[in-house]
């Protein structure tokens, strides 16, 4: 166990630091973001891009839902490069087809998304844009399938590096708004996209087998309403938030949600681009159960603490980077991180239905999970506007959670330690509460009131929670390495 364990720290270690350098530089951009774009500006940007988000979905996510699964369980190099280029043909095909469409029809669409004022020129550069990104796609799914971390880290540096420069240029310097951000992600993606599609035909070939296509979508056509019901869960409040309020309040609310966002980012990305394919790998072992529940605690540790980093330290992070247009957006932060905790839970818990490969029940689930987001947004929202969005959401994941526990558990059952979860998000809940309850005016006393906070809640999850066994391994696991003591004790199951 200890030396899967070690080989998922080290691909999570590198997968970190290029997340880190990419937040680091949207954090960066932050003010340019805030400053030159209106709450207005931000709230289109935010519609649109969901909009073609769901699209997506429906274009190609039955394709590449299936891919780790099929490309794992072959042995011979040959197939699972038969599996790639299947998967990398089909979705590209798709995406073509689809923003062919989307051109077309864009003054309708955006009309229908913004009202009639609407710029259809935003939503065709976005189409272009979302054809450049799936060109992206399956190559760095052949490069996180062959754990070449370092080389999925250079890449998306380097795109990134590219977009954020000709952000600068087109947003500060030419005061170009919305399409200069649009723009410049245009040529990012291009230039990664092309570049990506040439190395992954280079690797694996040009082969379609209509076999492997079938099962892939056999497997993967299940989850696409289940990855439906989860952008309702995650986006459909930002549609009854432009309704009830107004596109202001959606830009707003989607700063906001960048730090939930950026809280999953840190703590869970990086660790989710191994564990996707490496976890039907782990399934194999003999102890997979045990393993399964023990990254479970390490990871909800990690989560708790940027969470509650992001939570406490939100309102002085903007009242610095954004304009005061920006600022209540710190209010609603910690209701949608606590939200986003419940919704990283699910998909963790999710491995117990892929494993079985009955994904069938997901899209059951949608059917339930649907109606109760849209309901929840409708008795809330208008009433509380943004603070209704985010409880409707923290409502409608943990509806998401139990369906999704309940299920998983069904199937293939994980002794989870629950015990620890309770101590644990009781202790950074608190902090919370206190850092709520008080708000010192001055700058540097919020600052050294909340790292206060901030610095007591970690020694008691230290303290209380984890043992000195723990400690060592999760240590360990954020060096790139396990020690053998892992096998001498299981989790603690509820």
């Amino acid at each position: 166990m200890s030396g899967q364990l070690k080989q998922l720290g080290r691909h999570t270690l590198v997968y970190t630091t290029g997340i880190i350098i990419g937040k680091v530089a949207s954090f960066v951009m932050l003010p340019v973001y805030t400053r030159y774009l209106t709450p207005a500006d931000y709230g289109v940007l935010e519609l649109l891009e969901m909009t073609i988000d769901v699209i997506g979905m429906v274009a190609g996510a039955g394709i590449v839902a299936g891919v780790f699964k099929f490309y794992y369980a072959e042995d011979d190099p040959a197939a699972r490069q038969s599996i790639i280029s299947t998967a990398a043909l089909g979705v590209v095909a798709l995406a073509l087809v689809t923003s062919l469409a989307g051109l077309a029809f864009a003054p309708q669409l955006s009309t229908l998304i913004l009202g009639a004022k609407a710029n259809p020129l935003y939503l065709r550069l976005y189409f272009l844009l979302y054809f450049l990104q799936i060109l992206e796609y399956v190559p760095f799914l052949l490069i996180r399938a062959e754990n070449r971390s370092v080389l999925f880290v250079a890449v998306n540096s380097a795109k990134l590096m590219v977009m954020l420069s000709l952000n600068i240029l087109f947003v500060v310097y030419f005061r170009m708004g919305i399409v200069g951000v649009l723009e410049s992600s245009i040529i990012a993606s291009a230039f990664v996209g092309i570049g990506l599609t040439w190395y992954l035909f280079r690797r694996v070939g040009i082969e379609f087998s209509k076999e492997k296509y079938q099962q892939m979508l056999k497997f993967g056509t299940p989850v696409i309403p289940w990855w439906l019901a989860n952008f309702v869960l995650v986006f459909s409040d930002r549609y009854f938030l432009n309704y009830y309020v107004d596109t202001a309040s959606v830009g707003i609310y989607s700063l906001a949600y960048k730090f939930a966002f950026l809280m999953s980012a840190l703590a869970y990305s990086p660790f989710e681009t191994v564990w996707t394919s490496q976890r039907f790998e782990i399934a194999k072992r003999p102890d997979a159960r045990e393993l399964y529940a023990r990254v479970f605690l390490y990871m909800n540790v990690m989560l708790g603490v940027i969470g509650l980093g992001l939570s406490l330290f939100v309102r002085d992070v903007l009242s610095v980077m954004s304009s005061p247009a920006f600022l209540p957006a710190s209010r609603v932060v910690p209701l949608l991180i606590a939200a986003q905790v419940v919704f990283t839970w699910a998909g963790y818990w999710t491995l117990g239905i892929y494993i079985t490969g009955r994904t069938k029940v997901m899209s059951i689930g949608a059917l339930v999970l649907v109606p109760i987001t849209l309901i929840l947004n409708y008795l809330l929202i208008p009433r509380f506007g943004m603070f209704g969005a985010a409880m409707a959401t923290l409502f409608a994941y943990s509806a998401r959670f139990v369906w999704i526990y309940h299920s998983a558990q069904r199937q293939y059952r994980i002794p989870y330690g629950w015990s620890e979860m309770a101590k644990l998000y009781a202790i950074l809940g608190a902090a919370v509460a206190l850092g709520l309850a008080y708000h010192p005016e001055f700058r540097l006393a919020s600052i050294s009131w909340n790292a206060s906070l901030f610095l007591a809640s970690i020694g008691l999850v230290y303290a209380l929670i984890l043992s000195s066994e723990d400690r060592a391994m999760l240590a360990a696991l954020i060096r790139g390495s396990l020690p053998a003591v892992l096998r001498r004790r299981a989790p603690n199951a509820v």
